[in-house]
């Protein structure tokens, strides 16, 4: 995990009129009162103001109350927030006294979803005695299944030197603060489209693969079919399975063309809200001479392309940047014939010249492309 340094200064809790661009940003100062009115949890977590020798920074903080043991946990839990790819995460926090004997204390940062249950854990890691004085924790987190979570951080330890307390402040989330619960979240957000792609192999028979997160929003899918790029008709529909979390749907059908045929989701969550996904080409005729055709160059958040296979395996796909170092590799199933792959760039990936390379064992390709 990278470490930042850096730590901006923290001075309100502020949550914008369009609470779909807030951020958390919170200092405590004022109490966990007006937190709990925008749907903080704290559980067993205590609150101290000036003069406690408890308060890092400003009028506040929040700290465990000793005695911390194995069984005796603090947690304190934001709203839901809308996690991308990658989130920054920031604090100050300290011990009040030096621990003895074979006490400890920690601290673990998650992401939980409605029902409480955590869907993955960003962070978690032992507080050392130099935390006595403030100690600033500031990491970029990849999410694994980006989508709408709590922020969860925990504060626990060992028994012994029980009187002992672990404050925080000034903690700062840079995820959009979407609202109180499960029901709102639903009205608010669309589907989640975390990746969509397909095949075409030889016979003409078009295979697509999708997965969704928050996959108790969707109701179901409709797949586009178009010929010509203006004319889209229903070439099937996929009902939504009953799962929670991550779900993977697929759709295949042969279909007959003199050029091109071009594909589309049409994605209807439980309250009758639409949204679609990007459009996947797949190329009828034998006309592809580069076993590499970047979609849509310049690229903004995504890298799309087709990649024409000689037989169905894995391949190693990479993109370097113009100097040669590797951002991104991944492991993608190429089946026989002409494949869409589609992969999210993080923020890692700055406005610039980059190569896509895929290489299948036995050849290797790669093409140019414009990130803007």
């Amino acid at each position: 995990m990278k470490k930042i340094f850096t730590l901006c200064s923290l001075v309100t809790l502020s949550f914008f009129a369009n609470k779909s661009n807030a951020q958390i940003n919170a200092n405590f100062d004022n109490g966990f009162a007006p937190l709990q009115a925008d749907c903080w949890q704290f559980t067993s977590m205590m609150h101290a103001t000036t003069p406690s020798g408890y308060v890092i920074n400003g009028n506040g903080s929040a700290y465990s109350e000793p005695p911390v043991s194995s069984d005796s946990l603090r947690i304190m839990r934001t709203p839901f927030l809308d996690f991308g790819a990658v989130i920054d995460v920031s604090f100050a926090y300290r011990l009040s006294g030096n621990l003895t004997g074979l006490a400890t204390r920690f601290i673990k940062l998650d992401l939980v979803n409605s029902a409480g249950i955590i869907v993955q854990t960003l962070d978690s890691f032992n507080i050392s005695n130099a935390a006595t004085t403030s100690t600033i924790y500031s990491q970029t987190i990849v999410v694994n299944n980006p989508g709408v979570y709590r922020f969860s951080l925990t504060m626990g330890g060992k028994t012994g030197a029980g009187s002992v307390r672990t404050s925080i402040d000034d903690l700062a989330v840079n995820a959009p603060v979407i609202g109180c619960d499960a029901v709102e979240v639903n009205k608010l957000l669309p589907v989640h489209l975390v990746a969509f792609q397909g095949n075409l192999n030889k016979n003409n028979k078009v295979t697509l693969n999708w997965t969704v997160a928050d996959n108790e929003i969707a109701n179901n899918f409709e797949v586009e079919r178009s010929f010509n790029g203006r004319d889209y008709t229903t070439a099937g529909v996929v009902f939504a399975s009953e799962k929670m979390g991550t779900e993977n749907y697929m759709f295949y059908e042969t279909t007959s063309g003199t050029d091109k045929v071009m594909y589309r989701l049409k994605m209807i969550d439980k309250h009758h809200e639409v949204n679609y996904s990007k459009i996947l080409i797949f190329q009828l005729k034998s006309t592809i001479t580069n076993n590499i055709r970047i979609i849509g160059n310049p690229v903004k958040d995504k890298l799309t392309f087709s990649y024409t296979s000689p037989a169905t395996q894995m391949v190693d796909v990479k993109v370097y940047d113009i100097s040669g170092r590797v951002l991104l590799s991944n492991k993608v199933n190429s089946l026989e014939g002409s494949n869409v792959i589609s992969l999210p760039l993080s923020s890692t990936f700055k406005a610039g010249m980059y190569v896509v390379e895929v290489n299948n064992g036995i050849e290797l390709h790669s093409s140019k492309f414009v990130k803007q």
